[in-house]
């Protein structure tokens, strides 16, 4: 009798931790949810449950802001008029025009040539959105000017952002290495509270399905247009399916752990409301572990989410 009596307090244990869970999943789903949760955070360049280092570029005023974040608090510790390619996006090498989208600075460097100044730093274009549209080229960074002479052409750069040495200086004992770099080609960026919760919400709904094996549900989040990054290779929406058909029908019991989420505004010359998504993903089943980040790029139309790359 005893042992009955403690497997029914054991049971009635684990149905509540189990109901608990359930719960929060339930309220990482609600817009709402994600509304609260957001408060009065300044949100308008992205959410980051990390301090960032936010770098804001817009292509039309040659103005560069750097913001950081923390908090829900957004501080803007620096400000300089920049020089930066032609207009539009950057769509193959040579066309000597600066991308529109979201980066991350990957390095910061003493560049080997005098004419790019004292201070360089390397951004991740292209990344796997430019990578899924088949957009070439390299090499763009933030930089200075020529230690020695002039610039042929002050006005432009072969595709890159440049301003005055010494406010690079500034620019760079403040940034330090790491950074999310917004460029945009003229519109203002402002991302709204309801988008970001909706972001959030969906986000939260993917994970779920793909945690249940919920298979239709899953790929419903996935565009016609949709494309995978796996190194150099990429795959289509119907070859991504058809993997994800065959792990799903395994039906594996699998944990997987999303944290330190940043959703970022993603500027494009389409007029789209898109977004990058990144977390850290701890995934564990019995035919595949992986921890390392993940990176979405998604449209938000209205209340449809769609992702259109995964990294």
């Amino acid at each position: 009798m005893k042992k009955l009596l403690g497997l029914l307090i054991f049971y009635a244990f684990f149905s509540q931790i189990l109901l608990a869970e359930a719960l929060a999943d339930a309220n990482l789903t609600g817009a709402k949810y994600w509304l609260k949760k957001l408060g009065a955070a300044d949100v308008r360049y992205g959410y980051y449950e990390a301090k960032t280092k936010i770098i804001v570029v817009n292509k039309a005023q040659k103005t560069l802001q750097s913001f950081e974040y923390a908090g829900g608090a957004l501080k803007e510790i620096f400000s300089q008029s920049v020089i930066t390619g032609k207009s539009g996006d950057k769509f193959k090498e040579g066309d000597l025009k600066t991308p529109v989208g979201v980066y991350d600075v990957t390095d910061k460097f003493t560049p080997s040539d005098p004419f790019y100044g004292p201070l360089a730093m390397s951004l991740s274009y292209p990344n796997a959105h430019d990578k899924a549209a088949q957009k070439t080229g390299g090499g763009i960074w933030i930089h200075g000017l020529p230690m020695k002479g002039k610039r042929d052409d002050e006005v432009k750069t072969r595709g890159c952002v440049a301003f005055n040495n010494d406010a690079l200086v500034k620019f760079g004992k403040l940034i330090g290495s790491e950074g999310v770099v917004i460029i945009s080609e003229s519109q203002k960026v402002d991302a709204s509270k309801d988008d970001i919760a909706r972001v959030l919400a969906h986000l939260h709904e993917w994970l779920q399905a793909w945690r249940d094996n919920e298979t239709k549900i899953y790929l419903g989040f996935y565009a016609d247009e949709f494309v995978k990054i796996e190194g150099k290779n990429a795959l289509t929406r119907a070859k991504f399916a058809e993997n994800k058909k065959r792990i799903f029908a395994l039906n594996e019991k699998k944990s997987i752990k999303a944290s330190n989420f940043s959703v970022t505004p993603y500027p494009n010359v389409k007029g789209q409301n898109l977004f990058r998504v990144v977390f850290d993903e701890d995934y564990a089943a019995p035919s595949h572990e992986f921890k390392g980040k993940k990176e979405l790029y998604v449209r938000l139309d209205k209340d449809k989410f769609k992702i259109l790359t995964e990294k």
